[in-house]
Formats: structure tokens, C-alpha cells, sequence
């Protein structure tokens, strides 16, 4: 049952009556109304009504601080039930970007499950800044990320490492050049870890200066990792597309629009293709470490320390919380 806390709340996650509304499944009129009865018992309003987006007014600032405060010791009182339970109930919120959700999620989640099937999982696939945000607010427990976070806020778990790869339609000429061709690899050679011997030849992206390329966009940590690898080549790409899915500019270099940056992860795991070709790239920004993080302080159920050594039982990596430092 729904109170008016949640609808004032809601309102201000989405900063406008109509999105909540839509989010709560009742009417943009009935929602008002439920705000404008919290206003009227708070003697003062909430939100400040002539901005766009909405504001929140002082009174509504302190309101929605408390709001907050409730809301964590509600979600902090049912977390420690569900530990007194002992894993037997409770429900566990994770996170991670679609590349995330989809190659590292399912493994951990089938392993978790078969140990806690009493457990209800949630997933949540977003980008990297909104599913930080979430991790914050406590909407989330856990995500899978890599790249930059917050150490104040964030603690991490390592537990697998990805290698980036230049990702060259075959068909382009430049593959028969004499300073690329000595390196080039097809999705075996990726495969048998080829790409991991120090013998195989890194390539310079100033080689392919003169191509198209499908980079991910801003907010994505394979945009900073690209960003940084042209501009160490003191190359400035030719960008035919930005894209938001690293499995998407996988498809679109396939059929040929473009050279791209992919993971060896993906790489293993997408369709089988003869249509690319692949090349290692040089420097520490071309290997990536991929984590599962928690927020630092609140409290910390059974269920997410079940689900991280579980996790980290998958990757045979000696992790444990009881070993990690703020350091």
C-alpha cells in the first residue's frame, strides 16, 4: 500500500507528475492530489512548481532527507529479518550495463540460486552513472562494472580481467598491409588466447587512421578507454557512429560499417564470425578490470555476502570481505 511519502518521492526521482504517474499507474490528477494533501499536513509546499524541471523547495529539501532516512531504516529492518531467516527469504537487487548483465549476470545468478533458491533476485540493466546512483540510494545491492567509481563510496571486488581488441571488418584493405598483417587474428586465435602471448605484435591505430569507426558513447567506460587510446596514438578517429551497446557495434562492424573496439569477453561469446578480425592493442588503458561493487557503509545482508563469495567462487579468485581495506 502506497503512501503519501512514496508519491511525493516518486515525483521527485522523476521530477515530473506525469513520469511518476506513469511509473505508479495511477492518474496524473490523483497523484497531485496525494502530494497536495502531504503539502497541506506539512503546512509548507513541497515543490516548487514554476521551474522546469521541478525543484524542490527548503521545506521540501528537508522533507525528502527524511523521506530518505525512513526509507533506509525500513529497508535496513527488513534486510536483518530477512538475515534472522538465515538465506531462507529475503531478496537481493543487482545491477550492471547491458554487456554486464548479459555475459557476467547469468553464471552468478544460476550458481547463487542453486545454493539460496529461496532468494528473489532482481535485475537491473542501465548505464554506468544511473546504476551508481541506484547503488547509492540502496535501489541496488550490487552491480558488475568496470572503470571509474568512487572509492569513498564504493568498496570492490575484482574478479576477472578483459583485454581489448581492435575489431577490423575483414574485407578492408589495410588487413593486407604489411605493418598490421604480421598481427592479425581471427575469433579462434581469440579463443586458444593467442592474443595474450607477448610474441603476437601489437598493432598502432595510427594504421587505420584513414577508416571508419563505431565507438560507444559518452558515459561509457569504453568510450573513456577509446578516447585515451586514440589520443595516445595521436590519432583522431573518423567516427561514423556512436553507439550505446558494445554487442551492437560487434553486429555493426560484422557487416562492415566500421572498425571498432571489443572485449575478448564479448569476442568469446558472440556468434561465430569470419567477418572480422582482430588485433591487440597496447598500453594499460587495452586491459580492464571487471568488479562487483557495494556501497561502503549500510548494512551488508547475508544474501549479498552469499551472492559475492559465490560469485567470486566462479572466477576461482580468493576474495573475501573480511580481507578488503578502504585503502
Amino acid at each position: 500500500m502506497l503512501t503519501g511519502m512514496d508519491y511525493v518521492y516518486a515525483v521527485w526521482q522523476e521530477r515530473s507528475f506525469s513520469a511518476a504517474a506513469r511509473r505508479l499507474f495511477i492518474s496524473q490528477p490523483a497523484l497531485s492530489a496525494a502530494v497536495k494533501k502531504v503539502e497541506r499536513e506539512l503546512g509548507l509546499p513541497i515543490f516548487d512548481r514554476s521551474r522546469s524541471p521541478l525543484q524542490l523547495t527548503d521545506a521540501g529539501k528537508a522533507y525528502i532527507e527524511a523521506v530518505e532516512r525512513i526509507f533506509r531504516i525500513q529497508k535496513d529492518l527488513t534486510r536483518y529479518c530477512g538475515d534472522l531467516a538465515g538465506l531462507h527469504s529475503g531478496s537481493l537487487n543487482l545491477g550492471g550495463t547491458n554487456f554486464f548483465a548479459s555475459c557476467f549476470l547469468p553464471p552468478m545468478i544460476e550458481a547463487f540460486s542453486q545454493k539460496y533458491p529461496q532468494i528473489q533476485l532482481s535485475v537491473t540493466e542501465s548505464d554506468s552513472a544511473d546504476l551508481y546512483d541506484k547503488l547509492a540510494t540502496e535501489e541496488l545491492d550490487i552491480l558488475v562494472d568496470s572503470g571509474v567509481y568512487d572509492a569513498s563510496l564504493y568498496e570492490i571486488l575484482p574478479f576477472y580481467t578483459d583485454h581489448l581488441l581492435l575489431a577490423v571488418p575483414s574485407k578492408l584493405a589495410v588487413n593486407a598491409c604489411r605493418e598490421v598483417a604480421s598481427g592479425k587474428m581471427m575469433r579462434a586465435d581469440i579463443l586458444a588466447g593467442r592474443h595474450l602471448l607477448a610474441d603476437v605484435p601489437v598493432v598502432s591505430l595510427q594504421e587505420f587512421a584513414g577508416e571508419d569507426f563505431l565507438l560507444l558513447g559518452k558515459g561509457n567506460d569504453m568510450y573513456r578507454r577509446a578516447k585515451g587510446l586514440f589520443q595516445a596514438a595521436g590519432v583522431v578517429p573518423q567516427v561514423r557512429l556512436y553507439l550505446n551497446q558494445l554487442m551492437t557495434a560487434f553486429h555493426m562492424a560484422r557487416q562492415g560499417l566500421g572498425i571498432t573496439i571489443l572485449t575478448d569477453t564479448l569476442v568469446s561469446l558472440a556468434a561465430p564470425t569470419d567477418a572480422l578480425v582482430y588485433y591487440r592493442l597496447a598500453g594499460a588503458l587495452a586491459t580492464r578490470e571487471t568488479f562487483l561493487a557495494v556501497k561502503k557503509r549500510g548494512y551488508r545482508t547475508k544474501a549479498m555476502e552469499g551472492f559475492i563469495q559465490s560469485s567470486l567462487g566462479l572466477y576461482k579468485k580468493d576474495f573475501s570481505l573480511a580481507n578488503q581495506s578502504d585503502s
